[in-house]
């Protein structure tokens, strides 16, 4: 809501300033533009430690509610717990997660950090990374057309 707030300030400031609209339409198109660049290298870069990760056995055991975020999957691995890299669907909570249940996943451990890719990462990646890269090939292409269409 805050974000919106913010843009809504912002465009009506650009008017107030004199800006044209269509200028204004247009930047909002190049930076949606770099946004689905920046949302597809990252989900090159998770499929990328996706698989450079190793397979472990996860048993799911709760779900962690974070204030800011949002809701991550919670599994114990050989006596540690993790928190699933991706946030949790919130939906189905207790359809998708079974508390008790072991899972197929993958562990990446660096020095201070890890990441912990479940089931639903596979989802997220392998739906994330196709359509962030169709729409930044089909906005990309058609960008030219629409800002000369603007100027």
């Amino acid at each position: 809501m805050e974000i919106l707030i913010a843009i809504i300030i912002i465009v009506v400031l650009l008017l107030v300033l004199g800006v044209s609209p269509w200028l204004i339409i247009a930047g909002a198109l190049v930076l949606i533009e770099l946004l689905l660049i920046f949302m597809t290298g990252f989900f090159i870069v998770s499929l990328v430690l996706l698989f450079i990760a190793k397979p472990v056995k996860a048993e799911f055991l709760r779900i962690f509610e974070h204030e800011v975020v949002g809701t991550y999957a919670i599994y114990k691995i050989d006596g540690e717990e993790y928190k699933n890299t991706f946030p949790a669907e919130i939906m189905f909570v207790d359809k998708i997660y079974i508390p008790g249940k072991v899972y197929s996943a993958r562990l990446k451990k660096g020095k201070k950090k890890y990441m912990l890719f479940d089931w639903y990462s596979y989802i997220v990646i392998g739906v994330g990374l196709p359509l962030s890269a169709l729409l930044a090939v089909v906005l990309g292409y058609l960008l030219p057309v629409l800002l000369g269409a603007f100027g």
